[in-house]
């Protein structure tokens, strides 16, 4: 049952993210992607990743969100701001450790724009934006998300057509990313929790 639980977890941590980022406006296509398994069993990639990521070759960042939960329990996902030093720590190692797709600061022709969710740690102030408390996925979701360790979501920058994605989950083994990333295969499989090197106390790992 392990391995239908791990894909369980990647599914509802994907299909939140959809909802909430897009103020659920989502296409179809996005909210129910054809998963296989990447690099090892705790790490899940869209399938038609490395196909429809291949024309691309820069790279523009959305600011982080955090998914955490509140004093009252309920899950939420925080969007950072810009200049949050989360942000800025993950443009600069990116930088230094994927030289060969270059971050830009606007959308354009051949750009890839990347949405990425990390398990949240102390944000400050920024103000969060709550899963939907009417969702039928809200309550019995927990042991899902407690899971996750990042989502990654890959769009066209311009129409937000979806070009790929991979979900992370909690693994006590370590998955090194190497010295240097070479494209957009390497991207798929980073563990982006140890590229923002950081770890997150108190979740379990299967």
């Amino acid at each position: 049952m392990k391995p239908f639980f791990n894909l369980g977890c990647a599914l509802v941590a994907w299909n939140e993210l959809c909802r909430v980022a897009r103020d659920g406006d989502s296409d179809p296509q996005t909210i129910r992607p054809g998963f296989c398994q990447g690099r090892h069993n705790r790490q899940f990639v869209y399938a038609e990743s490395p196909r429809l990521l291949t024309p691309y070759h820069g790279l523009l960042l959305e600011p982080l969100w955090l998914l955490d939960t509140r004093r009252d329990g309920r899950w939420q996902l925080v969007a950072t701001a810009l200049g949050h030093s989360l942000n800025l720590r993950l443009q600069t190692l990116l930088r230094a450790w994927m030289p060969a797709i270059p971050q830009v600061a606007e959308p354009a022709p051949g750009i890839v724009r990347l949405r990425l969710v990390v398990p949240g740690i102390d944000a400050g102030p920024t103000p969060g934006r709550p899963i939907d408390g009417q969702s039928p996925l809200v309550r019995g979701i927990a042991p899902y998300l407690e899971q996750v360790a990042s989502v990654a979501q890959f769009e066209d920058s311009r129409d937000g057509h979806l070009l790929g994605g991979v979900v992370n989950l909690q693994s006590a083994a370590s998955h090194p990313a190497g010295v240097r990333g070479e494209g957009w295969q390497d991207l798929l499989g980073c563990d982006w929790q140890q590229l923002l090197q950081f770890k997150i106390a108190g979740r379990a790992a299967g």
